[in-house]
């Protein structure tokens, strides 16, 4: 398409448009990545709708795999495992770079810390360019947290990792325990599969996926899910399943759909002792009533996880390293487009509902 440039994304005529501009001269400490392949993710769809605000104009795209192409001084870069990175490694990234004297960061909060940089959320200006993963290029900044993909990874699903499978991941570090647990993953979109493969993984006793979409749900089997529920059915079929249960519900529940209704469900179908994680609910939405008395006598807890730290991102990139071939993880990718037709991704995700569109770059 061109040898730098990027696709400019305007909030108020919600355009796509090509801008060519030349490479920045790297500051300390700063890496110059060929991008190689981009998905389009919930948060980019929901700010191109409109439905989500970032400042414009913005080039979009945070999950991204690229190429080193230059290294911004002579002394060795190491990755989040201790290895040295070089020219023409093949690296993913977080969605955030990160002073590592901020107290966020120390406290393992990384993605709040205050000088917070995140790829495809900053605005684009004359300093600013080269920073999301709709374009030739991206500039990483000193903070960033990488990766090299390893070879059992497909690459072309690779990006999915430093955003829906590194929140995944961050689900289970809050849980105290998934092993012989029965575990409600509400929501069968990416985040949800993912989650479900994960549990399935760290042995839970049964993993129970709820959606409206009967083919996501379908699907959901391969991701490890034992029951699923459709929940514009009669409730009485979950409570069919629960009924099987020791505890009459489920241990630890997982929303990743931001839907209220899924997660008064949740709520309501807690055994004693559940472990609620709320991560889909990230545009603005309306309160949730939680009653104080149902919450002391089932000894229930309730955390929220918005995207994910270094420790979540290393342990990511290793459970697709390890378990990539046992499930259909490739499927994800149900669409590719150019960089150049970036606009018309956008319009084909948004009508078609896919679980990821591609642009390869």
């Amino acid at each position: 398409m061109c040898s730098s440039c990027v696709m400019l994304f305007n909030e108020k005529n919600g355009s796509i448009l090509p801008e060519y501009t030349a490479l920045p001269t790297l500051q300390t400490g700063e890496i110059l990545v060929k991008n190689k392949y981009t998905t389009l993710c919930g948060s980019d769809l929901h700010t191109f709708t409109g439905r989500r605000k970032e400042p414009s104009p913005i080039v979009l795209g945070h999950e991204i795999v690229g190429e080193i192409l230059e290294l911004s001084q002579s002394e060795p870069f190491y990755d989040l495992n201790g290895n040295i990175l070089k020219e023409g490694d093949l690296i993913t990234w977080t969605i955030f770079a990160a002073t590592d004297t901020d107290e966020f960061v120390r406290d393992k909060m990384p993605q709040k810390s205050a000088g917070l940089f995140k790829y495809g959320h900053v605005q684009f200006t004359e300093n600013e360019k080269f920073n999301g993963g709709l374009g030739t290029h991206c500039v990483l900044k000193k903070g960033t947290g990488i990766l090299k993909v390893p070879s059992s990874i497909d690459e072309k699903f690779a990006p999915i990792i430093n955003c829906a499978g590194a929140t995944a991941m961050a689900a289970y570090r809050l849980v105290s325990q998934i092993e012989s647990k029965n575990v409600l993953i509400l929501g069968a979109g990416v985040l949800g599969l993912i989650a479900a493969a994960i549990a399935k993984q760290k042995k839970a006793s049964s993993v129970t996926v709820i959606d409206i979409d009967d083919r996501r749900l379908e699907k959901s089997k391969s991701f490890g899910a034992d029951y699923i529920y459709n929940s514009l059915n009669p409730i009485e079929e979950l409570t069919q399943i629960t009924s099987g249960f020791y505890k009459k519900g489920f241990d630890v529940v997982i929303d990743m759909s931001g839907s209220i209704e899924a997660i008064k469900t949740g709520l309501q179908f807690s055994a004693v002792g559940a472990e609620h994680i709320w991560i889909g609910a990230v545009t603005p939405t309306e309160s949730i009533e939680v009653n104080a008395e149902v919450m002391i006598r089932k000894l229930l807890s309730i955390k929220g996880m918005h995207n994910y730290n270094y420790e979540d991102f290393i342990n990511a990139v290793s459970f697709f390293e390890n378990h990539f071939s046992d499930y259909p993880f490739g499927t994800f990718i149900e669409k590719e487009f150019p960089l150049q037709e970036t606009l018309e991704a956008f319009q084909y995700a948004i009508k078609h509902k896919p679980y990821r569109v591609l642009i390869t770059i």
